[in-house]
């Protein structure tokens, strides 16, 4: 049996005290009861036993495409200051959030995340994260990967089986053409 990954590694560099408090309100845990949110580890004991109107990672909540049923993040996330390898190069991030996967990630909750964070504070900017989709054994068909591209406005995906078949396609049609 073989394993498939979707791994990526990108940050949100030079975060301000404010921006970085927003960022870790929105990846807290929470549970709805009507319009009222409350962390998943202050809900009241009357409301404890209940089953909430929606509960999950609060920048979810409003993800259109978002089952609730399945409550996995789809990355992990780190708060980090600026990285000093040795005292020779740093990486000029500033204090930053690591979001990556290792095993199995969800880049559009990724997307989603830093499209809310980009319209919050900095509109006039974009961001970007490339993932590799692997294999555990070397299967015909099972490696790949992409790129999305985030502004205040828009998310675009570009994925490499996307590719192959807009390759296809203008192949095709320039033998038809012959």
């Amino acid at each position: 049996m073989a394993d498939n990954y979707l791994q990526f590694s990108e940050v949100i560099a030079n975060l301000t005290e404010q921006e970085e408090a927003w960022l870790k309100d929105q990846l807290q845990s929470i549970r709805v009861f009507g319009e009222k949110e409350y962390p998943e580890d202050a809900v009241p004991a009357e409301l404890a036993d209940k089953d909430a109107d929606w509960s999950g990672v609060r920048f979810l909540r409003d993800k259109t495409d978002h089952d609730p049923q399945w409550d996995a993040l789809g990355f992990e996330f780190n708060f980090h200051e600026d990285h000093d390898n040795g005292g020779y190069v740093t990486d000029s991030w500033g204090r930053h959030l690591w979001l990556y996967a290792e095993d199995w990630g969800d880049a559009s909750n990724v997307a989603w995340l830093v499209q809310k964070f980009l319209k919050q504070f900095r509109p006039d900017q974009c961001w970007s994260l490339t993932y590799s989709a692997t294999c555990s054994k070397p299967r015909v068909g099972e490696f790949g990967g992409g790129a999305v591209f985030v502004t205040a406005d828009t998310i675009r995906w570009q994925n490499a089986y996307d590719f192959i078949e807009d390759q296809r396609a203008a192949f095709g049609r320039k033998e038809e053409a012959a």
